[in-house]
């Protein structure tokens, strides 16, 4: 179900209800870019650093397309239904929103990814649904209040009638009767006549006048009388309640709001880029520190589940190719996923995408897979969520399946025992064949039941939730829901320092053949990795065998004139060639420094940074940012991020990076 902006506040009960009676909620988001040429993220990047270059780009893109689908558990279908919904999200001009007005950046190739997936620029721009963060809705309260109030004390001063002798009566009488009411009466409320709005007008201004607005006047217009109270506390609230103006109804963050308050587990797919967006532009702008972040974001959603990190499971990952998003959804409408369930149809009226193009395909109901529809946030948001189903539900069947096997081999030891000692009397055997049936029954009854709550609480899959997978990084996840652990350790990855500026990848292979490169990846024209390969080199002219391989490490330290010689000095086959490739004697001076000195060193660095840029703000007088449920500053969008505070960030003209890892 796609929802447009002259749709979206009629729409809103049928969201609520969707989103409240839910199991689980997949979300989807698309932007006008990736990433700014500033900011590129890089293979050796830290999680900080890593956090402060999308935290950047979250800041300077947009979100174009917001997609969640809800998947409910039916008793009466026996599986889940799918309600997804699509909406494109556009800052509006409107007068109401002009508070979400944004500036922003796009990416080239991004809008040309969108068109070729069939998105609609004209339909973005004037059907997307306006939205504002906490912070922007704040403010537009305020200066929408204070400009109320300005012009309804104008208004005040300009409306108050004119005392004379069509309502000088009126007035008088009116004034006393309260007055005596206050002195001489214990009743709460005390009415008076009002036979028009003039006359209605004229008790409040004599509430206003002469009682310094300390009574409380409500209109009857039916019995034709004012109700006039004395006030309270609670009634005086009530009154200044009323004078704050109200948030635009027309804020798309209101679905995310509710996603929040249902508390239900969100889901996606390779979701750190999505996660950041929808924060800086629904929630709050992005704090500084990446653990402000996961703090503040766990209390919106206290459950986030990746599925490119759960396609990592040694159950699935067997059967994937890759862990984008499209392959694994084909993956997962095909056996053994699309055997062992859960069931998933489209609820009744959410007409716009298969309901499983697996289904499809075999009914021949159609010759297409829906290609049009990826990358629709809607439609990527429902095979996120599908494809989390399917996976959990492979993984509790292979539970199951292990307790079946354990319990048949303990039934055939039975049966052995039985019959060893020829006592294979009636009753005996009929108490394995019930063992057995039973056995069968309870594999069937995980497909049979509302599995929700083993989802949710099987802790084989809970060691996968609330971890996000970190694409092209030294340091593949992060936990949302407490401290990163320290990364492995990488004993076969060495830095080098000090590389000639005239070296090619070519040069450093033969320079370091001893002890079998398998990549090098360069961080400037003077630094690079070496990536040692695990299985044995193969004969010059031969393909390797890829024979498991202990790698030699390199030494470390400097490289020295007795290494760097015999590749470059005399008329040895090995320095001859080494000269053509360009060694030259200057590599001596090449530091050779072990992965865990260099991460030591980084964390150190980067924590100093940190320190400092923190003590900057603070003694720039830079107040702390609310947002969500905690404090923390944000990041300016126009920032540069090294790659890596130890090593310049200029990449090698034309040799290998970290795009082929």
């Amino acid at each position: 179900m796609e929802i447009l902006k002259s749709e979206f506040e009629a729409s809103l009960p049928i969201l609520q209800k969707a989103i409240s009676e839910c199991d689980f909620i997949a979300l989807d988001t698309e932007f006008t870019g990736l990433a700014s040429p500033t900011n590129i993220p890089k293979i050796q990047d830290s999680l900080n650093t890593r956090y402060s270059k999308v935290a950047i780009s979250a800041a300077a893109f947009l979100v174009v397309q917001l997609g969640i689908c809800t998947f409910t558990w039916s008793d009466e279908i026996g599986g889940y239904e799918a309600r997804p919904f699509n909406f494109p999200c556009f800052p509006s001009s409107d007068d109401e929103a002009k508070a979400g007005e944004r500036f922003f950046k796009v990416q080239s190739t991004s809008l040309e990814f969108l068109i070729k997936n069939g998105f609609d620029f004209n339909k973005w721009i004037r059907d997307g649904i306006p939205y504002m963060t906490r912070t922007e809705e704040e403010a537009y309260i305020i200066r929408k209040t204070e400009k109320e109030s300005a012009i309804a004390a104008t208004n005040m001063a300009q409306s108050n009638i004119l005392i004379d002798d069509r309502n000088r009566d009126f007035m008088l009488n009116t004034a006393s009767q309260i007055q005596n009411w206050l002195q001489n009466s214990t009743e709460k409320t005390l009415t008076i006549a009002a036979p028009n709005s003039y006359f209605r007008r004229l008790v409040h201004q004599i509430i206003r006048t002469d009682f310094n607005d300390g009574l409380y006047a409500e209109s009857d217009a039916l019995a034709r009388t004012m109700i006039i109270q004395r006030m309270t506390d609670e009634l005086r609230q009530q009154k200044e309640q009323a004078k704050i103006a109200k948030p635009p109804t027309l804020n798309l963050r209101r679905v995310l709001d509710m996603i929040s308050d249902a508390g239900k587990p969100v889901i996606g797919h390779n979701c750190f880029l999505d996660l950041m967006q929808v924060t800086q532009q629904f929630f709050w702008d992005l704090p500084y520190e990446l653990e402000d972040w996961k703090r503040a974001l766990n209390l919106e959603w206290s459950t986030i589940i990746d599925t490119k990190h759960l396609a990592g499971h040694p159950l699935i990952s067997p059967f994937l190719a890759s862990t984008g998003l499209e392959p694994v959804s084909e993956c997962v409408q095909k056996a053994p996923f699309a055997e062992v369930g859960p069931k998933i149809v489209m609820a009744r009226h959410f007409n716009r995408y298969l309901a499983d193009a697996s289904v499809a395909l075999e009914n021949k109901a159609t010759k297409e897979k829906n290609d049009t529809k990826y990358h629709e946030a809607g439609y990527d948001a429902y095979i996120t969520g599908q494809a989390f189903l399917r996976f959990a539900g492979y993984i509790l069947k292979a539970k199951e399946r292990t307790e079946l096997e354990e319990e048949e081999e303990h039934a055939r030891k039975k049966r052995k025992l039985v019959n060893s000692d020829e006592e294979e009397e009636e009753g005996e055997i009929e108490e394995t064949t019930t063992e057995k049936d039973a056995c069968l029954e309870k594999q069937k009854r995980i497909l049979m039941g509302n599995p929700t709550i083993q989802i949710l609480e099987n802790e084989e899959l809970k060691s996968f939730y609330n971890i996000l997978h970190i694409m092209r990084s030294e340091v593949p996840t992060l936990y949302l829901a407490g401290p990163d652990p320290e990364p492995q350790e990488k004993p076969h990855h060495f830095l080098l320092k000090n590389i000639p500026s005239t070296f090619q990848t070519s040069t450093l292979f033969h320079l370091f053949a001893p002890y079998n490169p398998q990549r090098f990846v360069w961080l400037d024209s003077n630094n690079a990795w070496i990536h040692l390969s695990l299985y044995a080199p193969a004969r010059e002219g031969e393909e390797s065998n890829r024979e498991p391989y202990i790698p030699t490490p390199v030494p470390l330290g400097r490289l020295g004139e007795d290494y760097v010689n015999p590749y470059c000095v005399g008329n040895e086959d090995i320095a001859v060639r080494g000269r053509a490739l360009g060694v030259v004697p200057e590599a001596a001076h090449i530091e050779v420094v072990s992965w865990k000195a260099w991460f030591d060193e980084r964390e150190t660095l980067e924590r100093q940074q940190r320190q400092s840029a923190g003590t900057a703000r603070d003694s720039n007088g830079r107040g702390l940012q609310r947002f969500g449920r905690v404090s923390g500053s944000s990041i300016p969008q126009d920032v540069t991020i090294t790659s890596s505070p130890v090593i310049g960030s200029k990449r090698k003209h034309g040799a290998n990076d970290e795009e082929g890892r």
